[in-house]
């Protein structure tokens, strides 16, 4: 497979571990873009910051600006993944304009989070500020129309953060096998410390889907999941992506009680492996989806009882309704194969008169 000069490609956001929606679609692109012969490296600026083939640890301020740049001289287009919802993030949108400006070659950043519209809401000279920033880049994509509503970039693209390419569910974590096996109704959620993840929500809605199905569980995946201590709760902690795709296969609802939120990649994950699915009504969610207003506990812990009744087994991997890949390697100058031409099957002759007759 031969490499177009066009896929040749820097990444610059998290990459696992820990994993999280951001870290999850910088990996996929990595292993997309390399699996189709391209060249790409991720400059790491998440909290793992473990160097491995093609990743590279950011480090301080002064080795990223460096790493930046070299890389931006030597032919890579930059793809920018962040929030847009602090000054942190601001400054990489300035930074990598600006890399990619002297370069020549037009970046591409995608804003994931959605906290982005809240906070550039708050101040005229964010917004301004970000609109500037954004408009020297190539392509700006938005995980969700709100997002793209809020920087006021006519020409960005809504595009989910989200391929079923590498959908893979892993070996289980320890203690899967047992708690499926002990459980009427399995729940999964991935969480977070982190305020708009909702934790304190969904554990007070979980209790009260005890009290209507006492042999219930939760099992929650993520970073600081570990320590959660509660009736019927069991907390795996950060996983890798195989395993917290087992965990999502192994449950009968998966639940996302976040209080903001871009387009999750996880609920897409769980849609795609065939669950039921139960979020707060923000952000993006697929029409699949049963909503529930965020921060209210009672109206989660309905919305999963009565999901718990319509969950379903375990289905094959379905192909996503809206795959963002193919538009995203599209913009890295991908063009797909031609499919094969087969020849034509050769007609066979009519048998002669005379062999017939014989």
């Amino acid at each position: 497979m031969t490499q177009p000069p066009e896929m040749k490609i820097l990444l610059v956001g998290d990459f696992p571990p820990p994993s999280g929606g951001v870290a999850t679609h910088v990996e996929e692109l990595f292993r997309a873009v390399r699996a189709r012969g391209g060249e790409c490296e991720v400059l790491d600026i998440g909290k793992g910051q473990l160097p491995a083939d093609g990743v590279i640890p950011a480090g301080g301020v002064g080795r990223f600006s460096a790493l930046l740049a070299s890389r931006a001289a030597a032919g890579f287009r930059i793809h920018l993944h962040t929030s847009c919802a602090n000054p942190k993030s601001l400054a990489l949108i300035s930074a990598c304009a600006a890399a990619g400006r002297a370069a020549g070659r037009p970046p591409i950043v995608t804003l994931h989070s959605g906290l982005c519209p809240a906070w550039l809401a708050e101040s005229p000279l964010r917004r301004a500020t970000a609109r500037a920033a954004l408009r020297q880049y190539g392509s700006v994509i938005a995980v969700n129309e709100e997002i793209r509503a809020a920087i006021g970039v006519p020409d960005a693209e809504v595009i989910p953060a989200f391929s079923a390419e590498f959908l893979f569910p892993g070996a289980p974590p320890p203690g899967l096998v047992e708690l499926r096996a002990a459980s009427s109704s399995l729940f999964c959620a991935m969480a977070s410390p982190r305020p708009e993840y909702g934790l304190p929500v969904l554990l007070t809605a979980f209790d009260r889907v005890r009290i209507a199905v006492p042999s219930a569980a939760l099992a929650l995946y993520g970073t600081g999941t570990e320590g959660a201590k509660a009736p019927g709760v069991c907390g795996f902690g950060e996983v890798l992506r195989p395993q917290a795709l087992a965990l999502i296969a192994a449950c009968d609802v998966f639940v996302r009680p976040t209080l903001a939120d871009g387009d999750s990649v996880s609920v897409r994950e769980a849609l795609a492996l065939g669950r039921v699915v139960v979020a707060t009504r923000v952000g993006h969610r697929p029409a699949d989806v049963r909503l529930v207003p965020p921060a209210d506990a009672d109206a989660l812990a309905k919305e999963m009882i009565a999901a718990a009744t319509t969950a379903r087994p375990v289905q094959p991997v379905r192909a996503p309704a809206h795959d963002g890949l193919p538009r995203i390697l599209s913009l890295y100058g991908w063009t797909p194969p031609a499919p094969r031409r087969e020849a034509p099957a050769r007609e066979e002759a009519a048998p002669c008169a005379a062999s017939a007759a014989s």
